[in-house]
């Protein structure tokens, strides 16, 4: 008998449990950015100076302000596009 007592109160903590979170009022939206948006790269890619490769390649810029090395990946911080 009280293996099904206990069975049964378990059932009834997991429905109030249920019962309690389907109540609960649900939190403002907030406006967030992922991280995906933050690095994706911005219209601009433009010849940079690259100082992983210590030459002139293709760079894309990021939304966070820094610029990627199409060929190594190198991210340099600080880039500014020129235009």
């Amino acid at each position: 008998m009280t293996l099904a007592y206990s069975a049964l109160a378990l059932v009834l903590a997991i429905l109030a449990v249920a019962l309690w979170a389907r109540r609960t009022p649900a939190a403002a939206a907030e406006e967030t950015v992922t991280l995906a948006e933050l690095l994706r790269p911005t219209e601009v890619d433009d010849d940079a100076w690259c100082p992983a490769e210590k030459t002139v390649r293709l760079h894309r810029f990021n939304g966070t302000g820094t610029r990627t090395c199409w060929t190594c990946r190198w991210e340099t911080p600080t880039a500014v596009p020129r235009g």
